[in-house]
């Protein structure tokens, strides 16, 4: 943040609004799956592995203890350089959590969360405070699965497997995001008297 400069109080409304034009920015529509790994590249964010910072002084020891022997000690992190950014994930994990992975990293890069630097490994967590991570881990969710598709899937009774799958994230991501809306389904069909699975009043 730049000194003297106000900072900007991130309201979901609001994240929700940088999500969508960040989305709209790559030609999706409201429903459509998103590539974060795009959405890095549209913002000039490289995108590299651990093994691919063997080229960078990384030893061996340290590449086998990230993705093999700790794998899941440490995810993902957005590494400054100089005025730049870029993105350093853990190859190590399944594709679907490398795409959480990736979102959530460029969720502090849209709200652009300041910080001094990046710890890799356990202590990453340390890098943002719990209100930063807590607004990354939002950005995520509507960068993946947005609430304009939540709430359609809630209404046409989709379950977590065939988010998950439409979306190419976890089963776990899917409750995250879809939680919330079949909640409101739920209610909006017993208070107007249709299915939550099709939008069609009972007979």
């Amino acid at each position: 943040m730049k000194p003297g400069a106000v900072e900007l109080r991130w309201t979901q409304a609001l994240m929700r609004e940088v999500a969508q034009e960040e989305r709209a920015g790559l030609g999706l529509r409201p429903t459509d799956p998103l590539d974060p790994y795009a959405l890095a590249e549209e913002h000039g964010i490289a995108v590299y592995t651990l093994e691919g910072l063997q080229g960078f002084e990384m030893d061996s020891a340290a590449l086998h203890h990230f993705t093999v022997s700790s794998s899941s000690a440490w995810s993902a992190a957005l590494v400054p350089l100089g005025t730049a950014r870029v993105i350093v994930e853990n190859e190590s994990h399944i594709p679907v959590r490398r795409r959480s992975n990736i979102a959530h990293e460029l969720g502090h890069f849209l709200l652009e969360h300041s910080f001094d630097g990046v710890i890799l490994g356990e202590d990453h967590k340390r890098q943002f405070n719990p209100e930063q991570e807590k607004q990354a881990k939002f950005m995520a969710g509507e960068l993946l699965v947005p609430l304009a598709a939540a709430q359609r899937m809630a209404y046409d009774g989709w379950d977590n497997a065939r988010v998950a799958a439409a979306y190419m994230v976890s089963e776990q991501f899917a409750q995250m995001q879809m939680k919330g809306q079949r909640v409101r389904a739920q209610r909006a069909a017993q208070k107007y008297g249709f299915s939550s699975s099709g939008g069609r009043p009972r007979r």
